[in-house]
């Protein structure tokens, strides 16, 4: 088993704890959350020997891959959208990756996100984290600078629909992203 294999391993049982592994409910209709995949420091603390750049590579790219699970695991006839969020938390050096889920009333999502190209320097350290990551340039990142002005969100997420019902990220792209924001 390699590094790769027991980060993996031991931050799958960190989601069991968080009773996050069950992705049955992420596919309720009408579901709609934002939760962190862990929720206390102590549970990432095997990172912690790493240097802060590689634990959060580490963790992402856990994260892209739980995300992919989530997604993979049902398809859907109604508007369905899933992502990763990550919050610029100014006093945390290792990144708390969230899943994104919407489930049926997209509609009255895209009239509220309004995502746009990364501009901040938080942001451009997401996408070129996920550069590195994603090998296939099947991802994106964009950014959420209006949910909370003082606060930048990015959002990491599949470039293309894997079936029909679902919403790629670039759904909410705002009309004045000119770049895309793909993780290159």
């Amino acid at each position: 088993m390699n590094n790769g294999d027991q980060y993996d391993s031991r931050l799958w049982k960190v989601l069991e704890k968080e009773r996050l592994a069950d992705l049955s409910q992420f596919h309720q209709l009408e579901f709609f959350d934002e939760v962190p995949l862990f929720s206390r420091d102590a549970d990432i603390a095997f990172l912690k020997r790493d240097a802060p750049d590689a634990a959060n590579r580490i963790l992402l790219g856990f994260a892209l891959r739980f995300l992919k699970s989530v997604i993979a695991y049902q398809e859907h006839s109604k508007r369905y959208f899933a992502a990763i969020t990550v919050w610029n938390i100014a006093d945390h050096d290792i990144l708390v990756p969230n899943l994104f889920v919407w489930y049926d009333a997209v509609p009255k999502l895209t009239g509220q996100l309004f995502l746009h190209s990364v501009t901040t320097s938080f942001g451009k350290s997401i996408r070129r984290i996920v550069s590195g990551l994603d090998r296939a340039g099947v991802l994106e990142v964009l950014e959420d600078t209006a949910t909370d002005p003082e606060t930048a969100r990015a959002f990491v997420g599949l470039s293309q629909a894997p079936y029909r019902a679902f919403l790629p990220l670039g759904g909410f792209a705002t009309a004045a992203t000119v770049s895309r924001g793909k993780g290159r």
